[in-house]
């Protein structure tokens, strides 16, 4: 299927989000940077602490951040919230999922602090089973660290839960602010291919992504669904793809909704369910070339998707209770 599926710097302008993420980590007094699904960054660590510079300065040790980054997301998504958690070195951080639908993106991490000792209200466990030591035993000679590790801000429990929630608000509204304009872009799309448009200042205004009033035309459907109808973009493709025999699956995935929840949605705004829809409108759009073509139905059933002509014959049968070859006889006469 021909689609351009969301990812994350689809969703967010990167150089701005970073400077966001500079203000963001500023005023939460944490560090923060966003990684891909497998733990990659794809912005710069924002207000990075001295001790963590350090450690992601070992090929060994980044490799183990990059981990923990990567296992703190997708915990996340398997618990459906923020996930706050200790790292290899001991340090808090916190992963905030980034999903469409079911579709995990990534995250943005935050944290590089310590909570104090006796905070009651701490619930951290740690990520992984090794654990990074970065003191050399007898030999001394990383004191440095030892002192940038007690240089971390500490941070209530009750505070890091709080900054969590607030960047999984920000999160969740880019991220239904980009599906929607994706939604948009699909509606237009559709509409200057296939709408029945008044005039050239018309086809201006729909360029121009300004919303004029437009005809459906001859579509056979009986309902006008809300351009800002989550499923609408489902609806243009099947329109406009007649000659594939889409699947629910992959309606859903270009709603970027789960299958289960995109049929739910799908039934209750259509009125029926997404096969018998697209089913339906391949019968409407077959008669319409029975009745003006020579083409056999073998070939009909072909250019609508259907490998096995008897199933198209079975389906055609099942909504006009009769043949596409009686149909096409009786409307000869």
């Amino acid at each position: 299927m021909s689609r351009r599926d969301l990812d994350l710097k689809s969703i967010l302008d990167i150089p701005l989000w970073e400077e966001i993420q500079d203000e963001l980590a500023r005023l939460t007094g944490t560090a923060i940077i966003t990684i891909d699904y497998k733990g990659n960054p794809i912005t710069k660590h924002s207000c990075r602490t001295d001790f963590c510079s350090v450690i992601r300065g070992d090929p060994v040790l980044r490799k183990r951040c990059c981990r923990c980054d990567a296992l703190a997301g997708l915990e996340a998504v398997r618990m459906g919230k923020p996930y706050i958690y200790l790292c290899h070195c001991g340090v808090v951080d916190a992963a905030v999922p980034v999903t469409v639908g079911n579709r995990y993106l990534g995250a943005v991490m935050f944290g590089q602090v310590r909570i104090p000792d006796g905070d009651t209200d701490a619930k951290v466990e740690r990520l992984v089973s090794e654990v990074s030591s970065f003191q050399t035993g007898s030999e001394g000679d990383r004191q440095d660290l030892i002192e940038m590790y007690d240089r971390l801000p500490e941070m209530e429990y009750k505070r890091i839960v709080a900054i969590a929630d607030t960047l999984n608000a920000i999160v969740n509204y880019i991220v239904d602010r980009a599906v929607n304009s994706e939604n948009e872009a699909m509606t237009y799309k559709f509409l200057l291919q296939n709408c029945n448009i008044q005039n050239a200042a018309a086809f201006s205004e729909i360029q121009g992504l300004k919303a004029p009033e437009l005809e459906w035309g001859d579509f056979p459907v009986e309902r006008e669904l809300p351009k800002s109808s989550p499923i609408y973009p489902a609806v243009a493709y099947v329109h406009n793809h007649r000659q594939e025999m889409v699947t629910m699956n992959d309606m859903a995935r270009l709603c970027h909704l789960s299958p289960s929840y995109f049929s739910r949605l799908f039934r209750r705004e259509m009125g029926e369910n997404f096969i018998n829809y697209v089913n339906r409108i391949k019968v409407q759009w077959a008669k319409e070339r029975l009745r003006s073509s020579n083409d056999s139905v073998v070939q009909i059933a072909q250019e609508l998707g259907y490998m096995d002509s008897s199933y198209f014959i079975s389906v055609f049968k099942k909504f006009e209770g009769t043949t596409p070859l009686a149909y096409r006889q009786h409307k000869s006469r």
